[in-house]
Order: C-alpha cells, then structure tokens, then sequence
C-alpha cells in the first residue's frame, strides 16, 4: 500500500502542480501572521497571541477551502474554485474545531510540558512526557481530519475526530510515515521556495491516504467475517491502478510521446 501511496502521491501533485502552486500562495498570509507574532512576542505577550490567533483562524479556513479542491484531485477530478467554496461553506464548523484543536496542541507544547519538566520531580516529569505523547496523538490524529470531513460529508465536526483517533489508533505506523513524509515534503518545500509540494501538496497527500485507508475499511465492512490480515492489496487497488494508469518518468517530460 504505502509504495502505491507514494506513487499516486507524486503523480497527483505533479498532475495539478501548476494550480498546487498557485494554491500554495494563499498561505503567504497566516504564515507570515505567524511570522510577525514573534517578532510582536518580544514587546507584547498579549497582541502577540492574538495575531497567532488569527493566523491559526486563516490557516484552518484556508486549509478547509484547499481541501475542498485536493479531495476532487485525489477523486481523479478537477472541480476548481467551486470546491473550495463549498467546502467552507458547508464545514465552516470543522475549521473552527481544527482551530481549537491546534490552539490546544500550541498551549500544550509551549506552556504546560515546559511548566512540568521545570519542576524537576519525577511525577511532574512522567506527567510531562504522558502528556507529551497525548500531543503527538492528537497531531497524528489531525492529519485524517480534513480528509475526513470532505469524505463523510454529513458529519459534524467532533465525528471526524472521533474517526482519526480511531484511524491512528488502527494505522500507526502509517500515521507516523504520513508524519515523516510531511516533515520531508515541508524541507522540499522550504528548499523550492513553496513550489514543490507546499501546503496545498501536502494536503492532497493526506487526501490520497485516507482514499486507500476508506478502501481497506469498505473492504472489511463488506466482509465482516475477514480481519485486516486477509486484506490482498493488490487485488483491493487494482481499480485505483487503472485509474492512475501506467506512469513513467518519460511520459511525465514528454507526455505526447506515449
């Protein structure tokens, strides 16, 4: 699956990149809210917070709105700004939930685990570190989220978190390649200047996994008398291979050529 995900990664954003870069430059704006929050921190604790406040604000509708448009390129279609419209106006929800989840995360990484290991006993420190790993669940959890909004349209914004979790709890070792991967593609695309895959990229990513997760548990909702040991993922994603078709290097350059 993940050599698959890889592949399908990579084309679809090289399929959509010229849109992916013209998307990835709507983030210039609660990045460089973020930016200037740091440099506010040194005179304001107060006004810096609240400028980070708003960028995080910017960046979840923002994030929801690309997501809207990475999920119908992740579906083999192309539906443009109407996407991102949409998606914000029927999840608004879900970026204000994202906003709180990630405001959580920041207060509990700059505030409340440096509080605990300052204490310096050993019940404050082991508090610190369950608390720490609590953090990093949630951040492995939210990569799904977005994803999952726009693929259970009807459900509000608790249930996708409900799903992530459970997600995570079922696909470690996916969740934290996502997370690596993640990690890698923002050094690529701190080292292209926001072009090669950026934000928008990296969403589409998530989007792709979560398309072959579904796959797995439609598969075993359908049989329930099978567990995920009897999944043959060749045979689950021989529909998405032909969707995805034979790709080469060649015929990425040189596509008239084929």
């Amino acid at each position: 699956m993940l050599g698959f995900l890889l592949k399908k990664g990579f084309f679809d954003i090289w399929d959509n990149l010229l849109s992916l870069v013209v998307m990835n430059l709507g983030y210039i704006v609660p990045l460089g809210l973020f930016y200037v929050s740091t440099l506010i921190s040194e005179t304001s604790t107060a006004y810096a917070f609240a400028v980070f406040f708003i960028g995080i604000v910017l960046f979840a509708f923002y994030s929801l709105g690309i997501s809207g448009i990475t999920f119908s390129y992740s579906q083999y279609q192309k539906k443009g700004f109407k996407a991102f419209k949409e998606a914000i106006k029927y999840h608004y929800t879900h970026a204000l939930f994202y906003c709180a989840i990630y405001i959580l995360i920041f207060v509990i990484a700059v505030l409340i685990i440096p509080f605990y290991l300052s204490l310096g006993s050993i019940i404050t420190m082991l508090l610190g570190f369950f608390i720490f790993w609590f953090a990093l669940i949630l951040v492995l959890s939210m990569q799904y989220f977005f994803p999952l909004c726009m693929n259970k349209q009807a459900d509000g914004p608790f249930k996708p978190l409900k799903r992530c979790l459970a997600i995570t709890g079922d696909n470690f070792g996916v969740s934290l390649f996502l997370l690596v991967r993640t990690i890698v593609d923002l050094a690529l695309t701190v080292l292209t200047v926001t072009m090669f895959p950026g934000l928008s990229g990296i969403e589409l990513s998530r989007m792709d996994t979560v398309r072959l997760l579904m796959k797995k548990y439609d598969f075993l909702e359908k049989n329930p008398d099978l567990s995920k040991k009897d999944i043959n993922w060749d045979d689950l994603l021989y529909e998405e291979k032909a969707l995805l078709g034979k790709r080469t290097f060649k015929s990425m350059i040189f596509p008239w050529k084929e």
